[in-house]
């Protein structure tokens, strides 16, 4: 007899947890919780899995991602997630995620990444893959395409400074940050400090 397959929803979104429970209800092997504190939970890699909205913050703090894989290393991690938080992928994938799809997919959809993630281990989106293969594409050249002063600008922001610190750091102008930003904005096809934040620190380790 197969046993159960325990799902845990872990949801920001009210509607999207109320979606997915209809989804999911027409699946008796499936069983959902809410905590990952309940005592069903098995050390078995194969019928557990933990379908989310959350991310991995932009800067050092706590990652919920990277704590339920410590805490849960045989867990298969589901994220649902939006096209706009595609550059964000790479770090949360570093997190522990091994499977992502998006909000607005219909229900057939949803289930089959569930079955995907219980059978295989890993399924993605087919939206999300051009965006995620460009995201991945623009981390292996931020070094060709960016100076060594952009580089610098750009991980002192990452660091958390402030225009006026990485100007006095880097020793220009605070007018000379902004417009190197733009730059290196142009150059990585960016369109805000917090996709530049996400990319440089999913980079960190080999920059």
């Amino acid at each position: 007899m197969e046993r159960d397959k325990y799902i845990i929803l872990l949801l920001d979104d009210q509607s999207l947890e109320k979606k997915m429970k209809v989804v999911l209800s027409g699946y008796p092997e499936y069983t959902l919780l809410f905590s990952l504190d309940d005592t069903s939970l098995q050390n078995d890699k194969n019928n557990t899995l933990v379908i989310t909205t959350l991310l991995p913050s932009l800067g050092d703090n706590y990652n919920p991602l990277s704590e339920i894989r410590r805490k849960f290393s045989w867990i298969n991690i589901l994220v649902i997630t939006e096209p706009e938080n595609s550059f964000r992928i790479f770090e949360t994938f570093k997190a522990g995620a091994n499977g992502f799809c998006l909000k607005s997919e219909t229900a057939q959809e949803f289930a089959h990444h569930v079955e995907a993630m219980f059978t295989l281990g890993n399924s993605v989106s087919m939206t999300l893959l051009p965006l995620m293969i460009k995201n991945f594409q623009k981390k292996s050249i931020i070094e060709e395409v960016l100076t060594e002063k952009e580089i610098n600008i750009a991980k002192e922001l990452s660091s958390g400074l402030s225009y006026k610190l990485i100007a006095d750091k880097v020793g220009i102008s605070i007018d000379g940050v902004r417009f190197h930003l733009q730059k290196i904005y142009r150059k990585l096809e960016i369109n805000s400090k917090g996709e530049l934040i996400a990319l440089f620190l999913s980079n960190k380790d080999s920059n």
